[in-house]
């Protein structure tokens, strides 16, 4: 194991894109091995702008502790800085996001000095391309707060051998349910490129229609950590006081702009989000918040 590749300060992000776009041609074949990467970021100051900018965005209130999911917006340019590093084989551009476990083991307050550890498991080759999972910790004084494992998916290989199992368990919803919330949300065209400006995710698939269908997609897409965050965000008075576990699992994209549907309710695993299409027959995106044992 390397030691650790430690950043003062976050990494910008241009130099990244730029190394994303001149890897975009990239067409790795046969086995593959991924680098663990691991990378820290030290403590920053909070950046109240962004994090005001980000709240509005996507739905949350003020207060005293972090949103849930601002961790991994917090802590993206490490993961940009991982995914378009000289050694890691696969091109950026295009990655898509399949799945999310967030685990926060106490509340976060806004101005806690928060240090973040980050490095990617062993690749999965599929038949759908290959799987991606990034971990990122974040720790006050040594002691561990926050943890998520996001699970991407890389199209340029497909490899005829089914799927391997993911060390991601995504817990899903089960019923019976109490409904709680119903929400039109409508997603303007421009949303992903405001959204970027937050998280610093300018993945042309969530740019615009013309950047968007060299990808495969017809149109622009929302970042799937928007979706989630606005899902979060509507269930901010029922999560639970203490330690909690989010886990979603992104179905079909958000095309941009579209108005979809945000269904929350009370259930066995806990509160219960799917965001769905207007006429209720495409499944966007399904997921769970429940208490951490």
């Amino acid at each position: 194991m390397t030691e650790p590749r430690i950043f003062q300060s976050p990494p910008h992000f241009a130099p990244s894109w730029l190394r994303a776009i001149a890897a975009s041609t990239k067409a790795p074949k046969g086995e593959l091995t991924l680098p663990r990467l691991d990378m820290e970021l030290l403590p920053q100051p909070l950046d109240a702008a962004r994090l005001g900018n980000y709240r509005a965005l996507c739905g949350f209130s003020d207060g005293p502790t972090l949103p849930p999911t601002w961790p991994q917006v917090a802590s993206g340019a490490l993961h940009m800085q991982m995914l378009t590093d000289p050694s890691f084989p696969l091109p950026a551009m295009g990655v898509v996001h399949l799945r999310n476990h967030i685990e926060q083991f106490q509340p976060i307050a806004v101005d806690a000095p928060l240090h973040y550890a980050c490095h990617l498991e062993p690749l999965r080759a599929t038949d759908k391309g290959d799987e991606i999972d990034l971990v990122t910790d974040a720790t006050v004084d040594g002691k561990l707060v926050w943890r998520a494992v996001i699970t991407m998916l890389s199209r340029v290989r497909k490899v005829k051998r089914g799927t391997p199992p993911s060390k991601l368990v995504v817990t899903e919803p089960t019923g019976p349910v109490e409904p709680l919330h119903t929400i039109e949300l409508r997603v303007p065209e421009d949303l992903g490129r405001r959204y970027a400006r937050v998280a610093g995710d300018f993945n042309p698939i969530h740019q615009h229609a013309l950047l968007a269908k060299p990808f495969g997609f017809k149109r622009a897409i929302i970042h799937g950590m928007w979706s989630l965050a606005r899902a979060v965000a509507a269930c901010e008075n029922d999560l639970p006081a203490g330690p909690l576990a989010i886990d979603v699992a992104f179905r079909k994209p958000v095309f941009l702009p579209s108005t979809v549907v945000l269904n929350v309710a009370r259930g066995a695993a806990g509160l219960e989000f799917v965001v769905v299409s207007k006429n209720g027959q495409i499944v966007h995106l399904r997921g769970t918040i429940r208490p951490l044992a």
